[in-house]
């Protein structure tokens, strides 16, 4: 088997971001009912099994932010994440926020997400692009190292990264 032979076995998924709307909370909650208990608590920081409609409506606000579906076509177009770009208190800052069910974590759409969320806030006109994680959460402070964020503790156990994006 050839170098070529052996990398052509290897398929990358083709998956589906679009923007969310209103209609979409019985999808995200159905993925929210699929992720582990420690998923979720890495993306709230605390136990969380599902969204209100007041926070999904907050967060399909076009005037507050952006939220953006991640599906697999595979499988009927099931969520398999959904990312946030939010306008901050900060003036020019937005806060990035990403969820992906277990089986999709470590395989590379995260970084690729958060990559797309860095250049979405810079196309919007944000200065500044700011996320949480706790210290311990591995994949995510690799990831936010990885696009050049910079930590900060605010208090133990509770990091803001911050990503200078430059004048607007």
């Amino acid at each position: 088997m050839t170098v070529l032979d052996h990398a052509a076995t290897f398929a990358a998924p083709v998956l589906r971001v679009r923007e969310a709307t209103a209609a979409d909370l019985t999808a995200v909650n159905d993925l929210h009912r699929r992720c582990s208990t420690r998923t979720l608590c890495r993306r709230y920081h605390a136990g969380r099994d599902r969204l209100s409609a007041a926070e999904w409506s907050r967060m399909v606000d076009r005037s507050l932010g952006h939220t953006l579906l991640i599906a697999d076509p595979a499988v009927g177009d099931a969520l398999i994440g959904f990312a946030n770009v939010m306008r901050t208190t900060s003036d020019g800052a937005a806060e990035v926020s990403l969820l992906l069910h277990d089986e999709w974590q470590g395989v590379g759409i995260g970084r690729a997400m958060a990559r797309y969320l860095v250049l979405f806030a810079r196309r919007r006109g944000f200065t500044d692009v700011v996320a949480w994680a706790e210290p311990d959460n591995r994949r995510a402070v690799g990831l936010l190292r990885g696009i050049g964020a910079r930590p900060e503790v605010i208090e133990p156990g509770e990091v803001r990264w911050t990503l200078p994006l430059g004048p607007r």
